[in-house]
């Protein structure tokens, strides 16, 4: 069989762009490929965790003999800008990848155009063998094209394979991997997805499970001597700027902190109150330079963090939101979009099944959204009319469990498996900051300058129906959410007064002053409230009819943060102190 002679079509012009074009992206596709290759070894090679001028702060810190705070703030904002530097290499990586592809693309279309378009056909010479001529002009060509191929397959493999994530701060996996949409690095297999029943008897987000303001056990204690050191299990220092609650599962309990330039989770053992770990979060795809304004009352970590199975979830005012295993290692991060609001975020995540709940409080788009637990991927996204404080409840009704949000203007009922809006009803107003709760098949919610609404839900599963059976106009929640009872509601408000009104017909039942306002949220143990008043007295009394103070004991500092009470205990965040407090406390 002959070997084909190639047909030529001459034309000077053409074959002068072509040349050009080919050379030029040929020497561009050559340099990328070598850059790639040689930022891929780096990145291989080096790991940013043992950053020299990192190893040499943190030997200084290992031979200090006090708790060096600036030094240790030094570390943190170092270590930070490390592993942005080394996100931002690792996208720039991806990014070369794609660039190269289209280099090579290009060069190799233009060459053969360069070769169709040639004015003057190529000749042997004279050479004897004409036929060998062609073929090995062919050959030539046909190597020229393969080795292009391969240099950007080498390079196109270097790029993809470099792992896109790096262990949290302190820890070392060198097993871990990610994917670019979440910034995963996976910390282990995560356990099952935890029931209804499991969430119980845990205190897994803002007012604990459901986050309505109703605790599973009804052991909490009601006595206990700070100064004198009963009942108190542990107190140690608790991390500053910030206002979250503490949220608890197991034998970890985890807090959230912030500052302008800095994200970090906290965990602490709740049998010795020992900081387990603190983890600094890195940069995220879409994480702003510069942060947003927050108000005082806010600050840059106001959410209560979600905990749930093995997983504990934090997110930011940055809109940062990130997810790291029991061991401190980052499972995924993903930034949502700094949403648009005068007072920076603040709604609390929660967690039930497989997904974690966002409510993001843009001022153009409000929105909720469900989020998949295991890879932080969006599930569903659901739009809302107004934006909020608030936070979120997920909360069992007649008719399944629902998804309860408060807005602006309306209390929304939503299907936490599809975002489904199954009713609303007006009936808010202001900055609404307190969230809602729910007795049997009446939701209720209240804030400052408004109403209290009590919303009865009545239908089936298929077709839920909402009726506003009552409103109150008196003594009205400012940021404590209520809590409830079978037969009662229960507002704080931030001038001091406790207010019972019946569930039924809204009529006040008892109202107590005390002489403190309330920040922290009453939560319902069994017969008892307690709320924690701004000076730092826990208030203890009966969901009675009539007004019974069971106790008011001294925490020791002014108290805004919602404890966590878990069977026989009480976990207490004050301004500057966590404490664990406990029903007959072992000294």
């Amino acid at each position: 069989m002959q070997n084909k002679r190639p047909e030529f079509v001459p034309d000077q012009a053409k074959w002068r762009i072509a040349s050009a074009v080919a050379a030029v992206a040929g020497l561009f596709t050559l340099v990328l490929a070598s850059l790639l290759i040689i930022n891929y070894l780096q990145i291989r090679a080096a790991d940013p965790l043992d950053h020299p001028e990192l190893l040499k702060l943190r030997e200084q810190l290992a031979a200090s003999s006090e708790n060096d705070e600036a030094l240790v703030e030094q570390i943190r904002t170092l270590d930070l800008l490390v592993r942005k530097a080394f996100f931002t290499s690792q996208a720039q990586l991806r990014v070369g990848g794609r660039l190269l592809l289209a280099g090579a693309v290009v060069f190799l279309v233009a060459f053969r155009l360069a070769a169709r378009w040639n004015p003057k056909a190529p000749s042997p010479g004279g050479a004897p063998d004409r036929l060998g001529y062609w073929r090995v002009l062919a050959q030539s060509r046909e190597l020229i094209t393969g080795v292009a191929i391969v240099l950007v397959l080498v390079t196109l493999t270097a790029a993809y394979m470099t792992p896109l994530g790096i262990p949290a701060p302190g820890v070392a996996d060198e097993s871990t991997e990610g994917t670019a949409e979440t910034d995963t690095v996976p910390g282990g297999a995560a356990a099952r997805v935890p029931t209804w029943e499991d969430m119980l008897s845990q205190w897994p987000s803002f007012r604990g499970p459901g986050g309505y303001g109703v605790a599973h056990f009804t052991t909490a204690p009601v006595k206990w001597d700070l100064q004198a050191g009963e009942g108190i299990r542990w107190n140690v220092e608790a991390p500053q700027g910030s206002f979250n609650s503490p949220v608890v599962w197991g034998s970890r309990l985890f807090l959230s902190g912030a500052t302008e330039a800095l994200r970090e989770i906290y965990c602490y053992d709740t049998e010795t109150g020992a900081l387990l770990w603190r983890q600094a979060l890195p940069a995220f795809a879409g994480t702003p330079e510069t942060p947003p304004k927050v108000s005082e009352d806010t600050g840059y970590a106001a959410p209560t963090m979600a905990v749930h199975g093995d997983r504990a979830f934090a997110i930011y005012a940055t809109a940062d939101i990130a997810c790291f295993d029991f061991e401190g290692r980052l499972v995924w991060g993903r930034n949502l979009g700094v949403p648009e609001n005068h007072y920076g975020h603040a709604s609390s995540l929660i967690a039930f099944g497989d997904k974690v709940y966002v409510q993001l409080d843009d001022s153009k788009q409000p929105r909720l959204l469900a989020l998949d637990a295991a890879t932080g991927d969006e599930v569903w996204a659901a739009g809302r009319k107004k934006i909020s404080w608030a936070s979120p409840a997920c909360a069992p009704t007649p008719f399944g469990f629902q998804l309860l949000l408060a807005s602006e203007l309306d209390v929304d009922g939503y299907d936490p498996e599809t975002g489904t809006l199954l009713w609303t009803q007006e009936g808010l107003d202001g900055e609404v900051a307190p969230s809602p709760t729910i007795s049997g098949d009446v939701v209720f919610v209240g804030n400052e300058y408004a109403m209290a609404t009590a919303v009865r839900l009545s239908g089936s599963n298929e077709a839920v129906h909402s009726e506003i059976i009552w409103q109150w106009e008196e003594s009205l929640p400012e940021v404590a959410s209520p809590t409830s009872s079978d037969d009662h509601f229960y507002i704080a408000t931030s001038l001091g007064e406790i207010v019972c009104l019946d569930k039924n017909t809204g009529e006040e039942v008892w109202l107590h002053e005390f002489e403190q306002g309330f920040y922290s949220s009453p939560i319902r143990v069994g017969d008892r409230i307690y709320v924690a008043d701004l000076k730092g007295t826990m208030q203890i009394f009966g969901t009675g009819r009539e007004f019974e103070l069971i106790a008011a004991l001294d925490l020791g500092e002014p108290a805004y943060a919602t404890p966590a009470y878990l069977d026989g205990r009480l976990y207490v965040r004050t301004e500057g102190r966590l404490m664990c407090i406990e029903t007959d406390a072992a000294h």
